[in-house]
């Protein structure tokens, strides 16, 4: 059987360290300015930063 990783369904890891959390969402100034031309508040800018960083996080897409 593949890995969950090797899947068609990626799926975020349960247990994830500190560093991981940093390499992996921390935003870049671009991705923070895309997402600002599209929303009109900070939360929905919150949002939208944090779904575009899972998405690359699962393998979607890679920037």
């Amino acid at each position: 059987m593949a890995s969950i990783e090797r899947t068609a369904y990626p799926r975020l890891k349960r247990m994830v360290s500190a560093r991981e959390l940093h390499d992996a969402f921390t935003p870049m100034v671009d991705e923070v300015g895309w997402a600002r031309e599209r929303t009109r508040s900070p939360q929905h800018l919150l949002a939208l930063v944090v779904l575009l960083k899972t998405y690359h996080r699962l393998g979607c897409y890679r920037s």
